[in-house]
């Protein structure tokens, strides 16, 4: 194996781990109201581009990090999408009856 392969195997647990923080608060805590809907998405998007682009050149630390990427903003979103609150932020609560 190329010293620059495992460079980018190196570099990609690093950066995908950092999404793994997220959803272990996400499960242990079931809110997600803090994270935005539109980040998990856009991720979502780029990185499906860029296991297309890994497949296409056959570079195995772009398939392989891309792909668990992946996997891990999707369930971000999942938690997103079931554990926020739906209510308008700025929506001013009462507790009168």
């Amino acid at each position: 194996m190329e010293s620059w392969t495992i460079i980018g195997l190196i570099a990609g647990l690093i950066t995908t781990a950092g999404f793994l923080p997220q959803l272990i608060k996400g499960l242990r805590t079931r809110r997600m109201d803090d994270v935005s809907l539109l980040m998990p998405m856009i991720l979502l998007a780029g990185m499906s581009l860029w296991l297309i682009y890994g497949v296409m050149i056959d570079e195995l630390p772009v398939i392989l990090w891309n792909g668990i990427a992946i996997a891990l903003n999707a369930g971000i979103l999942l938690l997103k999408l079931l554990f926020s609150n739906h209510h308008d932020p700025h929506e001013i609560e009462s507790n009168a009856p």
